[in-house]
């Protein structure tokens, strides 16, 4: 998994800016001790009396634990006002 990527992979609209949402909330699970929960809730409500959107995904320790460091890299650059090398 790559931890810090280019901006070339990513989703794009018409006019060629980055697609990107607003964390509303998230939650986690455990799925009977073999796998961990993400749900990700982004952007605005579709129409009133709606849920937010939400990706629901699953993932193995190894990937919890990357993935965990991964937002601790990213957290560590805002704080620190870097950038990846």
């Amino acid at each position: 998994m790559n931890s810090v990527m280019t901006f070339e992979d990513w989703d794009k609209d018409a006019a060629g800016r980055l697609k990107v949402w607003p964390l509303q909330a998230f939650t986690t699970a455990i799925f009977d001790g073999r796998a961990g929960g993400l749900r990700l809730e982004v952007g605005v409500p579709r129409a009133p009396d709606q849920p937010l959107p939400a990706v629901q995904i699953s993932l193995d320790a190894a990937q919890l634990r990357a993935l965990a460091d991964a937002l601790l890299e990213v957290a560590n650059h805002i704080e620190n006002k870097t950038r990846p090398a």
